[in-house]
């Protein structure tokens, strides 16, 4: 028993380090193109047990919307994770919406497939949320800062309720 659990691991890990993960990313982005995103990115690394993007620009509708300094990629099959570093509005977006995110953290898991989790922080204060893959639902509970308790976007799409602020919709 022992050593097909072995041998199972260990093919687990091979397959992990020997995907050709930007291949991987190439096709995620194709997919992304049919939703009208689109990423452009200054150097893309394969780091074998992951896949690290630095300096990405997320266009939605061909407009320039976010700014990602770093872009880390985990696809372990049983457990992957995105996650973004310094996540911030672009010049056009920023009149509109100035708000930055330190990290934002994307996970899903096979152990939970019917969910995949986010977590973000920033100046806006803290989000979590989960994603129904299933239901097709996103809800997010905001924990916003005291410069963003009172903003716009959280009078217009958050609701109050007993866990604190939620925004929920059908994607």
């Amino acid at each position: 028993m022992k050593k097909i659990l072995l041998f199972i691991l260990m093919f687990l890990i091979g397959v992990v380090l020997f995907m050709p993960k930007i291949n991987l990313y190439y096709t995620l982005e194709d997919f992304a193109q049919k939703e009208h995103i689109q990423i452009k990115e200054k150097s893309i690394t394969d780091r074998w047990i992951d896949l690290d993007i630095k300096d990405a620009t997320l266009f939605y509708d061909g407009i320039a919307s976010v700014d990602i300094a770093e872009l880390t990629i985990s696809p372990w099959i049983v457990y992957n994770t995105i996650k973004a570093k310094d996540v911030r509005p672009t010049k056009e977006i920023k009149r509109m919406l100035d708000v930055k995110a330190s990290e934002v953290v994307m996970r899903y898991s096979l152990l939970d497939y019917k969910h995949i989790m986010i977590e973000a922080s920033g100046d806006f204060g803290a989000l979590h949320g989960t994603i129904d893959v299933v239901a097709q639902k996103v809800r997010l509970l905001l924990e916003p800062s005291a410069k963003f308790k009172h903003h716009d976007i959280v009078r217009q799409y958050f609701k109050k309720e007993e866990e604190g602020l939620v925004y929920e919709s059908k994607l």
